[in-house]
């Protein structure tokens, strides 16, 4: 008895999200971030501090992980955040609503 075998068709790509490009702000514009085409990014937080350097973008369907190094004395360090597109103008940044401002 022969047994065929059957080529599966391949599941349909999926397409990957931009990276958030722009500057972003919550509603009560306690927190900024800025995500530049360059790779250049920064975040800041009313009270506390300031990280500026380049970011990577790593990708999923609805958002992704972008992560921000910045120079420490004892060289760079990373912060990570996860990143939800809501629609054309709003983010989620680890759960926290952002807006496009520019």
């Amino acid at each position: 008895m022969a047994l065929g075998c059957a080529m599966l068709p391949a599941a349909p790509a999926r397409a990957q999200a931009a990276a958030p490009i722009g500057y972003w702000t919550t509603p009560d514009n306690g927190e900024r971030l800025l995500v530049e085409a360059n790779t250049s990014c920064s975040f800041e937080a009313n009270g506390g501090t300031a990280f500026a350097g380049n970011c990577t973008w790593q990708s999923t369907s609805r958002g992704g992980i972008l992560t921000l190094y910045y120079q420490t004395v004892m060289g760079l360090a990373p912060v990570y955040w996860s990143v939800v597109w809501v629609d054309d103008r709003n983010i989620t940044v680890n759960g926290d609503p952002f807006t496009r401002r520019q």
